[in-house]
């Protein structure tokens, strides 16, 4: 799962105050409302549709690999462009709000009424853009609920990975007693819901206390890219996360032409992210032993061994500790670099420095894998794992340049 967790994403503003208000009704509990109901409708279109565009569409691996990374592409300009429009509203309601309608409005066009090649491009890069683009603002929401003692960060953070893992097993039940349709039909009332808790649940909270106007933001740019570390980081964990690329577009239909039940095929996406969360919400021991850096480097190894033997098209139980290492794969590495950047990047340019890495990690180098990834499953099925090991092991070898010299005695 492609979770955007943001330990941080700038400076936190500081919070109104809910003294009296009770858990359920707090703005901590209404943001994590929100932020459950988007995840538990990507959970059903990370997993089933590159199945349906396959199935439903027609297209081969190589046009699914091209369309699922047309968003990844763009990200790179897209990401940046809605975090800078999102900041000129006083009200941050507001962005959030006006893109869960317009991702309804997108996706039901993309299920509904594309059949043409073309159409199918060009409205999918809309909808799967204005996800990619939604999931950041809304963490940001989380953290900014999440300051004012109501609910803790991972707990709220939990409820949207525990609706994920709901999506994979109840969608996986689903299209297998109903066939593909039963995926659309979640996916528009899962952003039907998203857009209801919005518009009808969140609480306007204050404004931005270092609000920066854009000319200021743009300035932390020259000399983040001027820093040989910084520079390191987002590439070294940008390998490791791109390195789930064949993972998150192909694995179901790997497994699927292997003979494995849909439902199967959920509970193993679910068993997954649960063990992430698991993982999530042990950090705080795990981290007074572990450095960030370690961190990465345990994600990278973890990456290496999952992606090598998944290579070798396993079934059976192996797939369970298979699925149980994106708690290192993913969680590990992203974990060490949101502490990474938390710690090293000035607080003034602590954003810029957050859409840097998700520009690298989740749009340049996924989109560069992904789209590769689709070519791999045309040609060698399952072996493109391989090539994903050969991801993680490259950013574990530029991880290795993190780690500070040993202190003389």
């Amino acid at each position: 799962m492609g979770l955007e967790r943001c330990y941080s994403l700038g400076p936190l503003d500081k919070p109104l105050t809910e003294t009296h208000e009770p858990v359920l009704a707090s703005r901590a509990a209404r943001v994590t409302l929100v932020i459950s109901c988007l995840f538990g409708t990507t959970g059903v279109i990370m997993v089933f549709l590159p199945r349906w565009l396959e199935v439903e569409r027609g297209l081969d691996g190589a046009a699914i690999g091209v369309l699922l990374s047309l968003a990844q592409f763009a990200r790179v300009l897209t990401g940046p462009a809605i975090a800078l429009w999102a900041e000129t509203f006083a009200d941050r309601r507001r962005p959030i709000q006006i893109i869960t309608a317009a991702a309804l409005v997108a996706y039901s066009a993309f299920f509904l009424i594309s059949w043409y090649t073309w159409g199918l491009f060009a409205i999918g890069f809309i909808a799967l853009s204005l996800t990619q683009g939604l999931t950041p603002l809304v963490e940001a929401a989380v953290l900014r609920a999440t300051t004012q003692g109501k609910l803790n960060y991972g707990v709220a953070r939990g409820f949207g990975s525990i609706a994920f893992i709901v999506a994979n097993v109840a969608g996986g039940l689903l299209v297998s007693r109903f066939g593909l349709d039963a995926m659309v039909a979640w996916v528009v009332s899962g952003l039907a819901l998203t857009a209801v808790s919005a518009w009808a649940g969140l609480q306007r909270d204050a404004p931005s206390a270092s609000q920066q106007p854009p000319q200021g933001r743009f300035g932390a740019l020259p000399s983040l890219l001027r820093s040989r570390r910084f520079v390191m980081l987002i590439v070294a964990c940008g390998l490791i996360q791109s390195a789930h690329g064949f993972y998150y577009g192909f694995s179901t239909l790997v497994w699927r032409g292997q003979g494995i039940d849909a439902g199967a095929v959920g509970l193993l996406w679910g068993f997954g992210v649960a063990v992430e969360v698991a993982f999530l919400w042990s950090l705080a021991p795990i981290e007074r032993r572990v450095s960030p850096e370690a961190l990465i480097l345990v994600g990278a190894a973890g990456g290496v061994v999952r992606w090598l033997t998944m290579g070798f098209a396993p079934t059976g139980f192996i797939l369970w500790p298979l699925q149980a290492l994106h708690a290192l794969s993913f969680a590990a590495a992203h974990v060490g670099a949101m502490r990474l950047l938390s710690r090293e990047a000035p607080e003034s340019s602590a954003g810029m420095a957050q859409t840097l890495y998700s520009a690298a990690s989740a749009g340049v180098l996924m989109g560069l894998s992904t789209l590769a990834s689709g070519v791999l499953y045309d040609h060698v099925g399952a072996a493109g794992y391989w090539a994903m090991a050969g991801l993680s092991l490259a950013g574990g070898l530029l991880a290795l340049q993190l780690l500070e010299p040993a202190p003389r005695r």
